[in-house]
């Protein structure tokens, strides 16, 4: 990874020298002046290539702290994201485990899960969300930010495993996460099961207008044909929605 600090150079005596021990201190004072956001973005760009050249586990976990805040500059911060996740990613096995840590502890999870996702494929980056689901057991306000990322994060894997899940998640006590599920849900398309799960949500009379409009509307973008549902739904769908007689959901106007 000594390319990338070369080609920003070593900048102050808070960088490492080469050969020189890189331990504790040294990572707690690079990590120090990543997180500070009034630091040049050059400055801090250098930091990211003494974490990389670094390379441990202590030095990742720094590197992924960069993805937990923004700068004033939009396109500043973009670019310093992008080049602390290719460096990780970069990385390749060796950050799986910080990655994995990261997932399953933290609620910022989009570039970590991203780079876990490319680095060791779908199947173990929806094995560490399942992993991360499972670790919660309250719902008070930091597990609720958790739970939502991560359930979020589940429409983004067209996977046997994650269907299952959502279902399950549908019918959560959260509306919340029910809304989210049936957002991931509308993401398979027109598998069966996941248009069963939909339709249940809208069936059901204690369900809430929003997900019911929500619901309806994704339905009606994607042509489903709910015809062997109309019993189920004629009480059920809200105002301003009726299925024809064709078994298709249309709006009324």
């Amino acid at each position: 990874m000594g390319w990338l600090s070369n080609l920003f150079g070593k900048g102050d005596d808070e960088m490492p020298e080469d050969g020189a021990p890189t331990g504790d201190k040294t990572i707690n004072k690079l990590h120090k002046k990543l997180m500070n956001k009034y630091v040049q973005t050059m400055e801090r760009k250098r930091v990211i290539g003494a974490l990389a050249d670094i390379g441990s586990e202590e030095a990742i976990a720094a590197l992924l702290d960069r993805f937990t805040y923004v700068t004033d500059g939009s396109i500043v911060d973009e670019d310093e994201k992008e080049l602390a996740y290719d460096v990780i990613r970069c990385m390749g096995e060796r950050a799986v485990p910080v990655l994995r840590n990261v997932i399953v502890t933290q609620s910022a999870i989009y570039w970590p899960l991203k780079a876990l996702t490319e680095i060791a494929g779908e199947e173990e980056a929806v094995k560490v969300l399942f992993e991360a689901l499972d670790t919660i057991t309250d719902r008070f306000e930091r597990s609720m930010e958790r739970m939502t990322n991560l359930v979020s994060s589940l429409r983004d894997y067209q996977l046997p495993e994650v269907l299952r899940r959502l279902i399950e998640l549908a019918a959560d006590e959260s509306e919340e996460i029910r809304f989210l599920a049936v957002d991931g849900l509308c993401a398979f398309g027109d598998y069966q099961d996941a248009i069963d799960a939909v339709v249940q949500r809208v069936a059901d009379p204690e369900e809430t207008i929003r997900i019911k409009r929500y619901a309806m509307d994704q339905a009606i973008e994607r042509k489903w044909n709910v015809k062997r549902y109309r019993k189920n739904l004629q009480d059920s769908i809200p105002e301003g929605y009726f299925v024809d007689d064709t078994g298709v959901i249309q709006r009324r106007f």
